[in-house]
C-alpha cells in the first residue's frame, strides 16, 4: 500500500537578501517593485538579521507533524510547498505525482480560512494535481483556529508575558495579517474566525482587557482590514501601562512577527511610554504539532 502524501504548505520567504527581488516580484504577480519599495523590504529583513527563519521553522513544523502521523501508525511521506518561493506548491504536487502518491492531505501553516489564503493554497494544489495526476486525491484541512492545543499554547504564552504586571493595567492585543477589505462583502469568514480564536485564548488565559488588531497591511491602493495594531496601541495609551502583543494568525517567527511586532509595535509602545512584551509564537510546539497530525489523520480517514 502506498504511503499517504503529507502536503505541508506555507507562505515562503527568500533564502537570502539577494533573493528578495524575485520573491517580491512573485508576490506582485510578476511586476518588479520600485527600487524604493525593494530597499524598504531589504531594510526590514536586515533589521531582523535576515533572512527570515520561516523556512527552517516550517520545515521543523512539517517534520513534527509527520512524526505525529507515524506515532499514529499512519504511513506517510512529507512534501513541502510554498506560495511565493521555491519549492512552490506545484513543485511539491509534481513530486507527489512522480512518486505515484494516490492520496494526500494538505495542511496550510495558517489556522484561519480565507479565500486569500487557504482557498488559494487549495487552488494551487488542485490545479497542479489536475495537470500531472488527476486521479490523485488531495484533501485539505481548511481551518484549525479553535484547536484546543493551539488555544492552550497561546494562552500559556500570554500568561507568561503578563507575569509581574497588574492585569488591570495591561492590554493584550491579538493580531493577524490584514487582508483587502473587499473580502468582508464577499462573506469571507477570516475576521470572524480570528476573533473567535482571540476570545478563546483570552478566556483560557483569564485576560480582563483585550482587543484585536490587524497588522502588516500592504500598500495596494485599496482599503485593507483594520484597525492597525499601531493605531490601537496609540488609542489605548492613556488607559494602560502595559501592552502584550500576541499574534493568533501567524504560527512561525518571520518578518511580520519579528519586525512588525518585535520592532515596530515595540517602538510605538516605547514612544508612548508603555511597557511592551511580545508573546512567543507557536513555532514547532510539540503539543500543537501533534494535534495537527491528528487532524491530518482524521482527514485521511474521512
Amino acid at each position: 500500500m502506498k504511503p499517504l502524501g503529507l502536503l505541508v504548505m506555507h507562505y515562503g520567504t527568500p533564502a537570502s537578501i539577494e533573493e528578495v527581488l524575485p520573491y517580491y516580484t512573485h508576490i506582485r504577480r510578476g511586476r518588479p517593485p520600485t527600487p524604493e519599495a525593494l530597499q524598504d523590504l531589504i531594510d526590514r529583513y536586515e533589521a531582523i538579521g535576515g533572512p527570515s527563519p520561516l523556512t527552517e521553522i516550517s520545515r521543523r513544523q512539517a517534520e513534527a507533524i509527520l512524526a505525529g502521523l507515524h506515532r499514529r501508525g499512519v504511513d506517510a511521506k512529507l512534501y513541502v510547498g510554498t506560495k511565493h518561493a521555491p519549492p512552490f506548491v506545484a513543485d511539491a504536487v509534481n513530486q507527489m505525482a512522480e512518486d505515484g502518491i494516490d492520496h494526500a492531505v494538505g495542511l496550510v501553516l495558517a489556522p484561519h480560512f480565507s479565500t486569500f489564503s487557504i482557498a488559494a493554497y487549495r487552488n494551487y494544489a488542485l490545479t497542479a494535481r489536475d495537470k500531472v495526476r488527476p486521479e490523485m486525491r488531495i484533501d485539505i484541512v481548511e481551518r484549525w483556529g479553535t484547536l484546543p492545543e493551539l488555544i492552550d499554547a497561546l494562552a500559556d504564552r500570554v500568561r507568561h508575558e503578563m507575569d509581574g504586571w497588574d492585569p488591570d493595567e495591561t492590554l493584550v492585543i491579538f493580531s493577524a495579517h490584514s487582508l483587502p477589505e473587499k473580502i468582508v462583502a464577499a462573506g469571507d469568514p477570516y475576521q470572524e474566525e480570528l476573533l473567535e480564536t482571540s476570545r478563546l485564548v483570552a478566556e483560557r488565559a483569564d485576560v480582563p482587557h483585550w482587543t484585536f488588531a490587524f497588522q502588516s497591511a500592504s500598500n495596494t491602493g485599496e482599503p485593507w482590514l483594520g484597525p492597525d495594531i499601531l493605531e490601537v496601541i496609540e488609542e489605548n495609551a492613556p488607559k494602560y501601562k502595559n501592552i502584550v502583543a500576541c499574534t493568533v494568525g501567524f504560527v512561525s517567527d518571520h518578518l511580520e512577527v519579528l519586525f512588525d511586532l518585535g520592532i515596530e509595535a515595540r517602538d510605538k509602545s516605547a514612544e508612548l511610554g508603555l511597557n511592551f512584551r511580545r508573546a512567543a509564537t507557536i513555532n514547532d510546539d510539540p503539543a500543537v504539532m501533534d494535534a495537527l497530525a491528528g487532524l491530518v489523520s482524521q482527514a485521511a480517514q474521512a
